[in-house]
């Protein structure tokens, strides 16, 4: 009885393994991901290194941003290591408009064209200094340019105590993709 009980199990292990069978396939499937990307035409210079400011001084530059990535970003500005003495940013009025020029020197601002006037327009002492308070809606979604006029003016009413006084800050562009 032993043998019959094996041979029926025998029998059907071999009966349930004769199958057919087929398949198919969707070939390689590859993922990659995009690019953020942004450079500007400075050269690693600084766009002022001013020295001798009275009361009513200013000036302006101009710098170029390229962003040659290829995910839709948006870019904003922002200032990163700001500091100063005697409260000299108390009394710095900076300016940052978009827009497009001419140029094709650093720093130069020849036919600038305002495209977003004043992003930024307040003292030096309250300039963001991260991308989620920095300025700016340029929004490229391909390789783009885009020009930006920085400019300072020492209030004509800044205190005798700001005499010898020294500020400095790095504007910093940033992009994040959408």
């Amino acid at each position: 009885m032993a043998v019959g009980i094996f041979g029926a199990s025998l029998v059907t292990w071999r009966t349930s393994s004769a199958l057919f069978t087929d398949t198919t396939t969707s070939g390689t499937n590859s993922f990659g991901t995009g690019s953020v990307a942004i450079s500007d035409n400075d050269s690693g210079t600084t766009l002022f290194n001013v020295t001798g400011m009275k009361p009513g001084s200013s000036g302006q530059a101009c710098i170029k941003v390229d962003y040659t990535g290829t995910l839709a970003s948006t870019i904003r500005v922002y200032g990163t290591g700001e500091t100063a003495t005697n409260a000299l940013d108390d009394w710095l009025t900076i300016t940052i408009d978009e827009g497009s020029s001419a140029a094709t020197t650093f720093p130069s601002c020849t036919n600038f064209v305002v495209g977003t006037a004043g992003i930024f327009n307040s003292t030096l002492k309250t300039i963001g200094s991260t991308y989620l308070n920095g300025y700016g809606s340029w929004a490229p979604s391909s390789a783009a340019s885009r020009d930006y006029r920085i400019s300072y003016s020492l209030s004509s009413s800044a205190p005798n105590t700001t005499m010898n006084s020294t500020a400095s800050v790095t504007f910093t562009w940033e992009a994040q993709n959408s």
